[in-house]
């Protein structure tokens, strides 16, 4: 059986909680790496993350559960951005579902710069980023082009159509969770099922470099769940890494960046026909 749902974006939008989320539900079989990159390999090798992706079709499918299920799912975020990538999708499968999350803008660019950020992959400042595209490209595209959903949700009704695609809004996921997934399952055509909402987020940063080095390893994090125990692992935790306070974004510098979006949220607006006005406060 081939995958057929794609939780495709955006990336500090809620899809690691959708993918838990699903993951639940005895109808459901969601990929055991949560972001494979079987579909944006060739782009996601080249960025500064040093991300694992699954390039061989046998290994992609090793991910899922043997046990029939109605639902095969993943949630890859690098397939939003990519403009090949909803070709490549339908070409594999063309009845797919696809989940797209979309969170403000500005939020996103800054919760994706402080993940970075705290993970050690980023030691810029977001302001020269920002007035630094060409020098800064990658860290640019990563925290500020991604939130340009326009072009990128058009692409995927282009391929798929409507019918075949749910947008979710951050903000409804994050307030009103067990009605959000309701529609989820209505859209997927599975039943309502009992889930735990339970996620655990911290802000965390190390002060010891060769412990922040460690920790943008995934391979190592991974290792470390399965072989400690709990228990240690929180030990480790409450031992090198603290609650630090984010770093501040000053008022000029997100009124910059509303205004960066702006355009491209008012044609967002008339693709999905709603009401964004909550993304344009500045």
């Amino acid at each position: 059986m081939k995958v057929n749902t794609f939780i495709v974006g955006a990336p500090k939008a809620g899809t690691t909680s959708l993918h838990y989320y699903l993951s639940q539900h005895t109808n459901v079989s969601m990929s055991s790496v949560k972001e494979p990159n079987y579909f944006s390999s060739k782009e996601v090798k080249s960025l500064f993350y040093n991300s694992k992706c699954i390039e061989d079709s046998i290994e992609y499918h090793k991910l899922f559960s043997s046990e029939k299920k109605l639902i095969r799912g993943e949630a890859s975020v690098s397939y939003l951005f990519y403009k090949e990538v909803p070709k490549r999708i339908h070409e594999y499968n063309p009845n797919s579902k696809i989940l797209i999350m979309l969170r403000k803008p500005t939020e996103r660019a800054f919760s994706h710069y402080l993940m970075d950020y705290r993970l050690g992959f980023c030691s810029k400042k977001f302001d020269d980023i920002l007035a630094n595209p060409n020098v800064h490209h990658q860290f640019f595209q990563q925290y500020i082009e991604l939130g340009n959903y326009y072009s990128q949700v058009k692409e995927y009704f282009k391929i798929f159509g409507k019918e075949q695609i749910m947008i979710i809004l951050y903000d409804d996921f994050k307030t009103n969770t067990s009605e959000v997934m309701s529609k989820v399952y209505n859209f997927l055509k599975i039943s309502n099922n009992q889930i735990n909402f339970k996620i655990k987020n911290q802000f965390l940063s190390s002060s010891n470099k060769l412990i922040s080095n460690l920790y943008k390893s995934n391979l190592l994090r991974k290792i470390l769940k399965i072989i400690l125990p709990k228990g240690i692992l929180s030990s480790i935790k409450s031992t090198f890494f603290s609650n630090n306070r984010r770093p501040i974004f000053s008022n000029d510098l997100q009124k910059e960046l509303n205004k960066y979006y702006e355009n491209d949220i008012l044609k967002l607006e008339k693709l999905l026909n709603i009401d964004l006005v909550k993304w344009k406060i500045k």
